[in-house]
């Protein structure tokens, strides 16, 4: 039988069958998107496709853990760090403010209590609250920093989507079909102890235990970003966390229903961001191609559902899970090593 497609357009979709990056369905990346764009306009004549939507951006403020819509945003300048474009806060110190410094970090970190902080914004439209959130700043030293860039880039990385470059040490799992297969897993890697045991001393964190560890490269040649998503909810528990290295960028949050708003929250260079409650559950999340400013290594740790805990029906596997996880002795999942479902 003939075919009906233009020959231009046949030869574009044969180079994306054959594609060097790791995108899969609509994901895409500066690898792939040329052609694609390309494809894209084949099928509708249009070949100026975007997008003029004006969105309602809010901010979040590290200190008093709200989001502020504001009259006037300045633009990024090319020489400056990304958190420039986020409008100042200027903050003052009650006098009955405490902190706790972070073990182990040479840098000044402060945990402040939300009540004794007094955050000043100006030029505000609009006020937020965005109930969990929490950045512990500086949560590791440069010197740290390095040794865990070294130490991750002694693995490959596997390609992954939208551009990405990924490691995993975790469980393989089929979130459609809901299994699980450890025979791949032998724990966390090494390098990550001292990570969590200085995540014990924050009181968000002080029962976290992470099962999974995920590692993620982005890089702006790759165009590498991530649509915005919802983390699975059987397996993983309530806490994402993620130690943000090599550069900073911005996590964007957004709604289903209200796609006109956005809320971008800061991600620091060696702190340590924490999603739960409603920003975990209720918003979903992503980060933009425009917002990866430089390379940047995300370590991401993820706990078990309630299934999967103490009461849950799924507890003793559960058990087994994290018994291999916090021997610290583990290595990346190798897709060559990875038996398909059934």
């Amino acid at each position: 039988m003939p075919s009906s497609l233009n020959p231009k357009l046949e030869t574009m979709l044969a180079e994306t069958s054959n594609k060097i990056c790791g995108c899969k369905g609509i994901r895409s990346c500066r690898l792939c998107k040329n052609t694609e764009n390309e494809v894209q306009a084949l099928f509708t004549g249009n070949h100026n496709v975007q997008s003029n939507v004006e969105k309602k951006t809010c901010y979040f403020c590290v200190h008093c853990k709200k989001a502020y819509q504001y009259t006037r945003v300045d633009s990024l300048a090319e020489d400056q760090s990304l958190q420039s474009s986020f409008p100042e806060c200027q903050n003052e110190d009650l006098p009955n403010n405490t902190s706790v410094s972070s073990p182990g970090a040479t840098s000044n970190v402060l945990e402040l209590k939300e009540d004794n902080k007094l955050c000043q914004h100006k030029n505000v439209l609009h006020k937020m609250n965005f109930p969990g959130i929490t950045i512990i700043e500086n949560f590791v030293s440069p010197d740290e920093e390095f040794y865990l860039d070294a130490a991750i880039k002694e693995t490959p990385f596997q390609k992954s989507q939208s551009g990405r470059q990924k490691q995993d040490f975790g469980p393989k799992v089929n979130f459609k079909k809901q299994k699980i297969r450890v025979s791949s897993f032998n724990g966390l890697p090494s390098y990550s102890r001292f990570l969590f045991e200085r995540m014990g001393a924050h009181s968000c964190l002080k029962d976290f235990q992470p099962v999974e560890l995920c590692n993620l490269e982005y890089c702006i040649e790759r165009g590498a970003h991530i649509d915005p998503h919802f983390d699975d909810a059987w397996l993983w528990g309530e806490r994402l966390v993620t130690l943000n290295l090599m550069s900073d960028s911005c996590l964007t949050f957004t709604l289903d229903e209200d796609p006109f708003l956005e809320v971008r929250v800061p991600l620091l260079r060696r702190s340590l961001i924490v999603v739960s409650a409603e920003a975990r559950y209720h918003w979903k999340h992503g980060i933009s191609e425009t917002d990866v400013i430089g390379r940047r290594v995300a370590m991401t740790f993820r706990e078990l559902s309630e299934e999967f805990s103490r009461g849950g029906s799924k507890e003793e596997e559960g058990k087994n899970l994290l018994t291999l996880a916090l021997t610290f002795q583990g290595t990346a999942i190798q897709p060559a090593n990875v038996p398909h479902w059934d």
